[in-house]
């Protein structure tokens, strides 16, 4: 078992007690064949780092597709430094970039049929992760799960499960759910369930960015952790438990733009499979 194998497992010991940071997702556009950020982009960069605490960063570089693979590789680098330079120069420390590469032509927004798809090509995505402030309180429901509401083929939505932004990290509140879906497989040893994970804020990527084990499947790593609480913490036999993800493609509302709607989006919701 690797170092990113047990993050899953050190996570769900600690149960929330990792960094409680959220997601904010800024692109930055450059002309053809240039690395120098816009004047435009540089204040509102340095107003997201004067605004918020920035604990970790994560800055990919792209390109259009005019040009070998090698040179878009190199140009993509050189974009995504510069903003690297520039974050670092405007009081962001070295060691809170997690991440700086460039894709080179690799991860098209558009098909660059025409001069304005190449521009949305021509891009640096930054994940400013930011702390989360201790006076932030979560919403908490009463809702309670049933054995009736386990019928084959429905979905349900785990409403009070939640996880901290750009993390599988389980927040405290959603212990009680959890709680309760042991339960209720307890007390239904036929019961057969999938566990799907899903995320927000995604634009162009297919999943979002775990910060924790770097890696592009955040959908599937929360899956995973309510599989290992279900699994370890519960006894579940794994045969009656599968997960898989779905990154951003079945968001609840589209445009999540305030927590609350990137909280709705970043969920697990339970299949039924047999019962």
């Amino acid at each position: 078992m690797t170092i990113k194998n047990l993050y899953p497992i050190i996570a769900l010991l600690l149960f929330g007690h990792w960094v409680q940071a959220q997601e904010l997702i800024y692109t930055v556009h450059f002309d053809f064949n240039k690395s120098n950020i816009p004047d435009s982009a540089m204040v509102d960069m340095v107003q997201i780092m004067h605004k918020h605490l920035v604990e970790k960063i994560v800055i990919e570089g792209h390109c259009d597709s005019i040009g070998s693979k090698e040179y878009n590789y190199t140009l993509s680098e050189k974009r995504a430094n510069e903003v690297k330079k520039l974050l670092i120069q405007n009081g962001i420390e070295k060691k809170a970039v997690q991440t700086c590469i460039g894709y080179g032509k690799d991860k098209p927004l558009s098909k660059n049929d025409s001069e304005q798809d190449r521009q949305q090509n021509r891009r640096v995505n930054i994940h400013f992760f930011i702390a989360k402030r201790k006076d932030e309180k979560v919403a908490k429901t009463n809702e309670v799960l049933k054995s009736s509401d386990f019928e084959v083929g429905k979905k349900i939505v785990l409403k009070n499960l939640h996880f901290y932004g750009g993390q599988h990290v389980l927040q405290p509140e959603s212990k009680p759910v959890l709680d309760n879906l042991c339960k209720i497989l307890r007390e239904n040893p036929n019961l057969k369930i999938e566990i799907q994970g899903h995320v927000c804020c995604t634009t162009f990527q297919a999943d979002g960015y775990d910060i924790d084990t770097k890696t592009d499947n955040l959908s599937v790593t929360r899956a995973e952790m309510v599989y290992l609480f279900l699994t370890t913490k519960c006894g579940i036999s794994k045969k009656r438990l599968s997960y898989t993800g779905f990154g951003g493609t079945q968001k609840i509302i589209e445009n999540d733009i305030t927590e609350e709607q990137q909280r709705m989006n970043r969920r697990v919701e339970i299949k039924v499979i047999e019962n």
